[in-house]
């Protein structure tokens, strides 16, 4: 899966997307040479195709899993490269997220689930949520290691 923006501005967006954690794997040439993609990845899976135009304000908000990243930090970083930034903030649903707006009026955000409130999370899920799924414990997901 890839998330597809469009930028007024493609050295801004990699800029900006690279305080956030983003790396730049590839810069495909259009006609003249100018680029008309570009290709950032945070981690493995979480991909952003970028490319030249004018985008559509609202029109696109993507999460991705933060890893194990100081939030705080990660805002901060944002924040000096010129971007929106809310939080770090705490959800309902117990995660901590820090949502960016970029020039071209896409949100992104990064969210991490708080570690120190899992207890409760799972509590909340088996009294609140109903639904055809398996809740994963710690000796099913160890089932067949050494």
């Amino acid at each position: 899966m890839f998330v597809n923006l469009v930028s007024q501005d493609l050295t801004a967006t990699e800029s900006l997307y690279a305080a956030a954690g983003f790396v730049t794997l590839a810069t495909i040439p259009g006609p003249g040479g100018a680029p008309s993609l570009v290709h950032l990845r945070r981690e493995k899976y979480q991909d952003i195709l970028v490319t030249p135009g004018t985008s559509v304000s609202g029109s696109t908000t993507a999460s991705f899993a933060a890893g194990d990243v100081d939030l705080a930090e990660v805002a901060e970083q944002l924040r000096a490269a010129g971007a929106d930034v809310s939080g770090p903030y705490d959800t309902p649903w117990f995660s901590t997220d820090v949502t960016f707006t970029d020039a071209d009026s896409n949100r992104i955000i990064l969210t991490a689930p708080r570690v120190a409130d899992q207890a409760q999370a799972q509590e909340w899920v088996g009294s609140n949520i109903v639904g055809d799924f398996e809740i994963p414990t710690a000796s099913s997901s160890d089932a067949g290691r050494p």
